[in-house]
């Protein structure tokens, strides 16, 4: 049988080589869930490898707007509930986020959004609506991230950091158990936080650790079955909130109880990949994912422990191979949700007798069919047509306690939501240097029932909100492939936006009318000699919500106006110095947004400051000074209101670290 070593490669794991010494580094993607050139790619779409992630300090998911400033992840104080932002598409709700997570193929429960990148090949960010390959929540776009792959060479690495804000220590190993034919490994960390708080006894510490551990069978050059398992423990007292205009002190008046929580997620996965003929693979991802948290809300006396439950199946068939006429994938996708959240009150606490206990179970069940097909109609151009519809059945039993705010109540409640989110793209291959493409394509977020936080039965349920897309892009390799630039241009309508309104701890999502998103992004990659790379990125934006009945014509929440990031890196070397030293410095800017839907509280733009200096004395052999937010700068990551007050989170401040990295 004929073999596509492209296809293998990525399969597998293996990087590509340069085309020649000053060429940019080919860059192959999985995003459309086929092996395809990221040039060829008719979508907005950014990639970072594992080199590119270490030159810019990310160990976690947390910093990843240091290579995708496109993406605004903001720390809400609490890993518990990022908050994600994608062209101008955000949510407050810290449950369904507009940006899907996937991990090798696997959806991550949005709590688990944080998360330590072990061993990682590459992650792929997916601009726009991905509605058709990757259903719910991806009506922003879509997180790819891809770990490294075992071969037939055993390996052992050793990973540790030391600063004045993390303590942190990593392994990992692989190898062949049997050669060609039955590989392992294995990654384990453990992450000991620094707070940067005062006026607490834990200032905001936290304790992190995990692992991951898999086999990978391949029984004939057709068939691959990949077991793994991970696991992550999270324990932290970082969720402390600040005075909103005296935030920078990081001063915090003793609470009630010191605030404080637990996360734990274990996640369980098979994937079966099989070669059926040259021309067709058939891709099985099996996952079941238990993920749960006790939370510990201090200043309030509110205990909210929540547990969830999500077992999914993907079943697709893919076209293989280069030199096609047409390329397709379809597919079956199934997933079952349990979900369990309470609220109790601390006697004698704050809020003992103004808010009464609450208990929520939701169930849900989704189902999909989905296809995507390309036609390479002529050597230059190129048709791509997809859809998916999806049928998703919620069932909630939802109990509110009285208080003095309010009577109490229950409720229970069934509902039905269907979705069918079609695609078009056309792509043109100008020059063997130049592709256009124009794209239209939908998504949607879906609907369902609040789990804690409504303050009557009518608030309990809200519907879904989507998305519809149009775009065109350009994709450039320019002087003699040393210059990689790509630029796009988006206009994005959103309708029923679901946004958390009301006051702390009655917060519910409800919807809000329709909003519009429109936009630029643009990036490149230039290799001015064999030892320099820059790199630059940015986003410019202008959201606001249009038919709303009192807050037509606001932005919408954790919407920056513009990102930027600007790095640059260069390897130097000297006579009688093993190996070579690598520089590199880095700028990110964030502009000005609003933390909540009412415009009332905002943050203007702030630009931070980031190093590496790293000794390479052999290959796989690293030492480095590196440092994060060099200038110190004060910003707050996130703001809310409690009646006449309001409070906010302070933003990273300045590290300094040393992180050793060992690989042999």
């Amino acid at each position: 049988m004929r073999r596509h070593p492209l296809s293998l490669a990525v399969f597998l794991g293996l990087p590509l080589a340069a085309q020649a010494a000053l060429d940019l580094p080919g860059i192959v993607v999985t995003a459309s869930k086929r092996v395809t050139s990221l040039e060829r790619t008719d979508m907005a779409l950014s990639v970072a490898d594992a080199e590119e992630l270490r030159q810019a300090n990310i160990s976690n998911t947390d910093e990843l707007n240091r290579v995708f400033p496109e993406l605004f992840a903001s720390d809400t104080g609490s890993s518990l509930f990022p908050s994600l932002s994608l062209r101008g598409i955000s949510s407050s709700d810290p449950y369904n986020a507009p940006v899907a997570v996937y991990v090798d193929g696997v959806p991550q429960a949005v709590g688990g959004f944080s998360q330590r990148l072990l061993d990682i090949e590459r992650i792929e960010l997916l601009r726009g609506p991905q509605g058709t390959l990757y259903g719910r929540n991806a009506h922003a776009g879509a997180l790819n991230i891809i770990t490294r792959q075992p071969g037939n060479e055993a390996r052992f690495g050793l990973q540790g950091r030391y600063s004045n804000l993390h303590r942190e220590i990593g392994t990992s190993a692989s190898g062949a158990l049997l050669e060609d034919r039955l590989f392992a490994e294995a990654a384990l960390y453990h992450d000991d936080i620094q707070g940067e708080l005062h006026g607490t006894r834990r200032h905001g510490d936290g304790d992190n650790g995990g692992g991951r551990f898999a086999l990978t069978l391949t029984p004939n050059d057709d068939l691959r079955l990949r077991l793994s398992y991970s696991r992550d423990r999270l324990t932290s007292h970082e969720e402390h909130y600040l005075p909103f205009h005296g935030y920078s002190r990081r001063d915090i008046v003793p609470a009630w109880r010191e605030s404080s929580y637990t996360r734990r997620v274990e996640t369980s996965s098979a994937t079966l990949d099989w070669m059926l003929n040259d021309d067709w693979t058939l891709t099985s991802v099996s996952a079941y994912q238990h993920y749960r948290h006790s939370r510990l809300l201090g200043d309030f006396g509110l205990l909210h422990p929540e547990q969830e439950r999500s077992s999914s199946q993907e079943l697709r068939l893919g076209s293989n191979g280069e030199g096609r006429r047409w390329d397709a994938t379809f597919g079956f996708y199934w997933q079952e949700r349990e979900i369990h959240a309470r609220r109790s009150v601390a006697a004698g606490g704050p809020y003992d007798g103004f808010l009464g206990a609450a208990d929520s179970r939701i169930d849900g069940t989704e189902k999909a069919l989905f296809g995507e097909f390309t036609w390479h109609f002529d050597p230059r151009w190129d048709l791509t047509l997809g859809l998916r519809h999806s049928r998703e059945d919620a069932d909630t039993h939802f109990e509110q306690q009285g208080s003095l705010l309010g009577a109490g109540f229950a409720y229970r409640g069934s509902d039905r939501f269907t979705s069918t989110t079609p695609k078009v793209a056309v792509g043109f291959q100008a020059s063997d240097e130049l592709r256009l493409y124009a794209l239209a394509s939908e998504g949607f977020k879906a609907g369902g029932y609040n789990r804690i936080g409504a303050s009557t039965a009518d608030a309990v349920a809200f519907d879904p909100e989507r998305s519809l897309n149009l775009e065109v892009g350009a994709k450039a390799t320019l002087f003699e492939h040393r210059l990689r630039l790509n630029a796009t241009l988006y206009w994005m309508r959103i309708e029923d936006v679901q946004q958390f309104v009301g006051p702390v701890g009655m917060q519910s999502l409800q919807n809000m009318g329709e909003a519009r998103s429109r936009g630029a992004e643009l990036a490149l990659d230039w290799l001015p000699d064999e030892d320099t790379r820059v790199r630059l990125a940015g986003s410019v934006n202008d959201s606001e919500l249009t038919d709303s009945t009192v807050r037509q014509g606001n932005r919408l929440a954790l919407a920056p106006r513009s990102s930027l990031r600007l790095s640059g890196e260069r390897r130097l070397r000297w006579d009688g110095l093993p190996g070579e030293l690598v520089p590199s410095v880095g700028f990110s800017y964030v502009g000005q947004h609003y933390f909540d839907v009412d415009n009332v509280l905002a943050q203007g733009g702030y630009g931070l400051f980031d190093a590496r200096l790293a000794w390479r004395p052999a290959e796989g052999y690293e030492l480095a000074l590196y440092g994060n937010n060099l200038s110190d700068k004060d910003y707050r990551s996130y703001a809310y209101t409690s009646g006449a007050s309001a409070f906010a989170q302070a933003g990273a401040g300045r590290e300094l670290g040393l992180d050793l990295k060992l690989e042999f």
